[in-house]
């Protein structure tokens, strides 16, 4: 059987055994178009759920911090106009409409402890005429460094501190404009983790959260999302805060490249042509023009639902619509699990993925994109494609290359890098220099992601790597390595026992619903 899948910035073709199943996404779920996405934004802060509108909330004298998401959502890019300028560009004129000056309106893009976001990059989000009306004034990204900027308000009933943004309680309306995805994004998570520092994110971003129960990218059974979920219930105590939500679908592909998220049989003529066509035509390019095209690539996502009010219920319908979209039927656990990763992470928008990235979006992301149970038993395999380039970008990626070389060189286990360098990485000066004012990622970061791979690493038997030329850099990552994937099937099969081999073809997203109890 042919599986055509991503390595790195190729599309290649690799021969599974003929009794192998691949799996694609559902197809995507109907849209609100661009010209209408306004007036839906509108219609949702008129009538809120489980809150009174946004009219009865604020009023002349109402101080309102209005956050968003960063470049991680959506993910890729969509084309312009992005969601946060159009919610802005509805949400703005309402509160003017019920009296709220404009100085009184801060715009923050809720970065975590993710790299902070260029002009142009914000820009990009919310539009020329927003960016120069209020950056850099107004309108800047959060800085979880900032000490000055930070309110501690105590703990959860476990013990855990909770320490968030100043803005978030000297405001008196938070306003926090999220694009979901996957149901691991939005609810509980935007402020409390958007807006939240090093000492409160290490509390639900640490191996013990993941060993034994491996939901991170849900909040249903999630030791993570629960623990994120008290530190929200501190800071509303404190805060009155107001979500909108839009459930995008999962129409990544614009209309002309639909071909490389569908099964074969469901492609017209023209379209098993470019199947046929597109990995020989990508080979003979050179890496840097792959890279660009594939790069320049604008998403077709839309949202299928818009949602203002409470957390909770507003959450609550974006999971709903979460599951119509991504949940995919499969019958049954394999033994076997191959991938394509592509040159794509939340984590490297602007950037090579690094071998760190590849790792923990193999192993955290994908692997934790199930309901039930994993899509591969337990004791299997899994199987990577992708070449693997030791590339770190030199602004992004500085705490990135320092872990790949000082904590990966001593040990792959998440419980002895956070017991031996967590503190050390998270102190650092000059990362912490870096995250502030270089936009680099918070040297804490490189841990949260190889920390939500924790469960896969214990659960699985091997994780093979295909792609790069030796096996150097596997070691270093803590994975084996095969020349090519036919090796790769064959270390497999001795491990297993046969050839009960699964691929799945994303993007697209889904998540896998097995039967069976963890």
């Amino acid at each position: 059987m042919d599986y055509l899948t991503y390595s790195g910035n190729s599309i290649v073709k690799v021969r599974l055994p003929a009794s192998a199943d691949v799996l694609y996404a559902p197809p995507a779920l109907p849209g609100i178009p661009k010209a209408q996405v306004p007036a839906a934004v509108r219609r949702a802060f008129e009538e809120p759920l489980g809150m009174p509108p946004l009219r009865e909330l604020v009023n002349g004298s109402s101080r309102v911090l209005i956050a968003f998401d960063d470049n991680c959502q959506p993910f890729p890019e969509t084309s312009r106009p992005d969601i946060r300028e159009q919610a802005l560009g509805a949400l703005l004129p309402m509160l003017a409409e019920c009296g709220v000056r404009r100085e009184n309106i801060r715009l923050v893009c809720a970065v975590a402890l993710h790299r902070k976001m260029k002009p142009r990059e914000l820009r990009r989000m919310v539009g020329d005429r927003i960016m120069r009306e209020f950056h850099p004034a107004r309108l800047d990204n959060s800085d979880a460094e900032d000490r000055a900027d930070i309110v501690d308000l105590g703990t959860t009933e476990q013990g855990e501190p909770v320490q968030v943004c100043r803005g978030v309680v000297d405001s008196d309306l938070v306003i926090y404009l999220d694009s979901v995805q996957i149901p691991l994004n939005g609810g509980h998570k935007s402020v409390a983790v958007g807006l939240g520092t090093y000492e409160s994110i290490a509390t639900h971003h640490n191996p013990s959260m993941t060993a034994d129960v491996p939901h991170v990218m849900q909040p249903e059974q999630s030791n993570m999302h629960g623990c994120i979920e008290r530190l929200s219930r501190v800071i509303q105590k404190h805060a009155r805060i107001m979500v909108m939500e839009a459930a995008e679908n999962n129409a990544l592909y614009p209309f002309h490249l639909r071909y490389l998220g569908k099964h074969r049989e469901e492609c017209n003529v023209l379209e098993r042509l470019a199947r046929v066509a597109t990995p020989t035509a990508l080979r003979v390019l050179p890496e840097g023009l792959r890279r660009a095209v594939l790069h320049s690539v604008r998403t077709a996502y839309a949202p299928v639902e818009i949602h203002a009010g409470a957390i909770e219920p507003v959450h609550a319908r974006t999971l709903a619509v979460m599951d119509r979209q991504l949940r995919t039927p499969v019958p049954r656990q394999y033994s076997t699990l191959v991938f394509g990763l592509p040159d794509l992470s939340p984590y490297a928008v602007d950037a090579r993925i690094n071998p760190v990235l590849v790792v923990s979006d193999m192993l955290g992301y994908l692997f934790n994109w199930f309901y039930r149970v994993p899509l591969v038993k337990r004791g299997g395999v899994v199987i990577i494609l992708n070449p693997v380039f030791e590339v770190f970008h030199p602004e992004y990626h500085v705490a990135y290359e320092r872990f790949y070389r000082e904590v990966l060189s001593v040990t792959a286990d998440p419980f002895e890098m956070r017991e031996s360098f967590q503190e050390k990485f998270a102190r650092d000066p000059y990362l912490r220099e870096c995250y502030r004012h270089r936009y680099a990622h918070h040297g804490f970061h490189p841990f949260t992601v190889w920390y939500w791979a924790t469960y896969a690493l214990k659960y699985l038997s091997k994780v093979i790597l295909v792609g790069p030329p030796d096996d150097r850099i596997a070691r270093r990552l803590g994975v084996s390595w095969a020349p090519n994937v036919e090796h790769a099937l064959g270390v497999a099969r001795e491990i297993t026992g046969g050839d009960d081999v699964v691929a799945q073809t994303i993007p697209p997203f889904f998540y896998c619903d097995v039967p069976g109890v963890l």
